[in-house]
């Protein structure tokens, strides 16, 4: 892979970032992933050398070196031959509405979690409620406050997506469809949840605002998660409990009223919805390994001692 210099680097180029060290968060996006990479921005700005990505709490713009320290950054550059102009005029577009993003790393994993199959265990049950529950109380506070009526907040890789399509037809990313799947296991957690309710006709009350909080940081829940990966007990677990349906069913519920998705439509329930939300999901793996009109251009590495 050729090593480029910030020179090289285009706006509109997409920079895809190496896991960060020692953060549980970016082993499990790569986890959860197969992919080398836990976040997704763009270059923006060449005089001085500038980034814009979604970082908390807002779409924001930091100098390119200082971000880059310490970490690789995977470079690739759409394939058409037009000025790339109306992408960056997109995410100054996006910089100047404020564009909400809280929570950013584990919402990226809580949507992970839901579309990708593997076995579950009762460690894994454990911990995935629990970033259920902390989820789906942000996301339940982010909608009743009205931060920014008509916004909803985007993951990284979901903003650099979305700047490419709302310049238009002509830059949209495309994306081969491919699931992330241990290729033993049939389900994704999503359809087990699915079908366990459908079997039981199971109904759920009105979310509960004032059930215990989540009192762990968002960093804790993915170690928690990473040591409930990496145990190899291997005792039978059911396949689902009614704990595990119930956070899978509150946070689809919450997932959908954040997206404004009407979940009254007949045979559109929140599992739909937040099933349906898997084609507008872009993770920064997908940018990788499966967007088809972006090409790999080569790698910047700057030292931390720089």
């Amino acid at each position: 892979m050729k090593v480029l210099s910030l020179n090289d680097l285009h706006p509109a180029d997409v920079l895809l970032f190496s896991p960060e060290k020692k953060s549980f968060i970016s082993w499990a996006i790569t986890f959860l992933t197969d992919a080398p990479v836990s976040h997704a921005a763009m270059y923006f700005e060449t005089c001085p050398p500038t980034i814009v990505e979604e970082t908390p709490p807002q779409v924001t713009t930091n100098p390119a070196e200082k971000r880059f320290k310490g970490r690789t950054i995977h470079v690739y550059r759409h394939t058409t031959a037009s000025p790339l102009t109306p992408v960056t005029q997109a995410a100054r577009q996006h910089l100047n509405n404020q564009e909400p993003y809280d929570h950013a790393g584990l919402y990226m994993v809580g949507l992970l979690l839901m579309y990708k199959k593997f076995s579950i265990t009762s460690p894994k049950q454990q911990v995935i409620i629990r970033i259920l529950k902390k989820l789906t109380a942000t996301i339940t506070q982010f909608i009743q406050q009205q931060q920014t009526p008509g916004k909803h907040p985007m993951v990284c890789s979901q903003f650099v997506a979305q700047c490419f399509d709302d310049a238009g037809s002509a830059f949209r990313l495309q994306f081969r469809h491919a699931t992330q799947l241990d290729s033993a296991i049939g389900e994704t957690l999503l359809d087990k949840a699915a079908d366990w309710m459908k079997q039981r006709q199971v109904t759920f009350n009105q979310y509960d605002m004032n059930a215990a909080p989540e009192t762990a940081s968002d960093e804790a829940l993915c170690e928690a998660l990473h040591h409930a990966f990496m145990d190899n007990n291997t005792q039978p677990t059911p396949a689902m409990t009614d704990a595990l349906a119930e956070a899978i069913f509150y946070f689809a519920q919450a997932h959908a009223s954040l997206l404004g998705l009407d979940t009254t439509v007949r045979r559109f329930d929140a599992l739909a919805a937040l099933r349906s939300n898997q084609n507008m999901f872009v993770s920064p793996g997908d940018l990788m390994r499966h967007c088809t009109n972006l090409t790999p251009i080569g790698i910047v590495m700057i030292p931390t001692n720089n």
